[in-house]
């Protein structure tokens, strides 16, 4: 392994926590201006959570476990990656959310196709006769973990439950090291 090499490897916490301290603003470095121009998940809103989203890498056994929190995100808008010739895991996704429609009741009135008068009684549930999207938001997110050694990529597998993305990497053998018998 080169210097150079190792000197990175050793420093990586150090670089991993400089650049989360400033993915995240903290309140009072935000200007008033922010969330007008540059919308909420810049300004520190509640989309927020979802340019940089939590993330737990653990071991067990022969393989790394990566853990994201990813809460309301289906799985199909989220991909996972192996790169870096297999040091670093990406999590990427989307994000749509939309205003919840108002409630809206008739009290009476009359159907557009059959002429009918329709009225309403407080025994009858909430029809919803229109409405207005009030706001569409898109939020994109990604993660990349730097992984301590070269895996498989071959044999990752992701599983998303409640709101928790779960991926096991597999460990590859360490072809660095090879013994070497003396004749």
């Amino acid at each position: 392994m080169s210097i150079s090499r190792q000197l990175l490897n050793e420093f990586r916490p150090f670089f991993r926590m400089f650049d989360e301290s400033f993915a995240r603003s903290p309140a009072f470095m935000r200007g008033p201006f922010d969330e007008a121009f540059f919308g909420p998940s810049i300004a520190g809103g509640q989309n927020q959570r979802f340019s940089r989203p939590a993330v737990d890498l653990s071991e067990e056994g022969n393989k790394y476990i990566v853990e994201a929190d990813l809460p309301g995100v289906a799985k199909e808008n989220i991909d996972v990656s192996i790169g870096d010739g297999g040091r670093s895991v990406t999590i990427e996704g989307k994000v749509t959310t939309r205003s919840p429609p108002a409630d809206v009741q008739a009290d009476s009135g009359t159907t557009a196709q059959t002429g009918e008068v329709v009225t309403s009684n407080a025994t009858n549930a909430n029809q919803q006769l229109s409405t207005e999207r009030q706001f569409v938001s898109n939020a994109m997110f990604s993660r990349t973990v730097w992984l301590p050694k070269t895996v498989d990529a071959a044999g990752v597998t992701a599983e998303l439950k409640d709101g928790v993305l779960t991926v096991s990497i597999p460990k590859t053998e360490d072809k660095e090291r090879v013994k070497i018998t003396v004749a």
